[in-house]
């Protein structure tokens, strides 16, 4: 099984991806991230086991429970919506709600995460209005822009692409990751999206 890595994006078949400033942060920097499959993907969620959960996690959560396939990933970096009580899930949900309509997907196949400050609102006004460029902007060539997005107090950003080859085909995983320190306690606030185009049973996905 010939394998050849690469610490680079190279996107699966099938996927897209985007990064822009929504307004979040106030640095200019890019702060709204979303990656993309055009088909439902079989997907696995691994949340923070840690007990006091953000609100993007807890809807994460009950729409892992509602599909096993998924479709969009929203990530915004500069608020963690965390300690923000009902209205930080209404944000969260809002969101997805939102994503959903633009895509014109189930809201069953989007997850969200929030990463950055904590205690403060959520400022979702900013995040609705930036979607519509966020999913103009989505590529196959975008997964920097995203990743970028992504980044809160890292000193760099985290991606690496394995390239396989099964059996005569070929296929990709693509791993983009935001964290400096941030593992411990109980996976605390790092963030992994991974993405492939294999062909991978859900009970499979689930076990890795």
């Amino acid at each position: 099984m010939p394998i050849s890595i690469q610490n680079k994006i190279i996107l699966p078949e099938g996927f897209q991806a985007s990064g822009i400033h929504c307004g979040i942060k106030r640095s200019g920097k890019l702060d709204l991230a979303l990656f993309y499959s055009r088909v439902p993907a079989r997907a696995a969620c691994v949340f923070t086991k840690n007990s006091l959960a953000a609100a993007p996690v807890i809807v994460s959560r009950q729409l892992c429970q509602k599909s096993a396939y998924k479709q969009a990933v929203l990530i915004n970096s500069g608020n963690a919506n965390c300690f923000t009580g009902q209205n930080g899930l209404r944000d969260a949900k809002a969101a997805v709600e939102s994503l959903a309509a633009a895509l014109a997907v189930p809201k069953a196949h989007i997850l969200v995460a929030s990463t950055g400050i904590i205690g403060k609102p959520l400022p979702a006004g900013k995040i609705r209005r930036g979607l519509p460029e966020l999913v103009k902007r989505l590529s196959s060539r975008a997964g920097v822009k995203a990743s970028s997005a992504m980044i809160t107090t890292d000193k760099f950003r985290k991606e690496v692409t394995a390239k396989i080859n099964l059996s005569g085909k070929s296929a990709i995983i693509c791993g983009i990751a935001k964290g400096a320190g941030m593992i411990a306690p109980d996976m605390a606030t790092m963030l992994c999206v991974v993405l492939t185009d294999a062909v991978i049973s859900s009970g499979r996905l689930n076990q890795a």
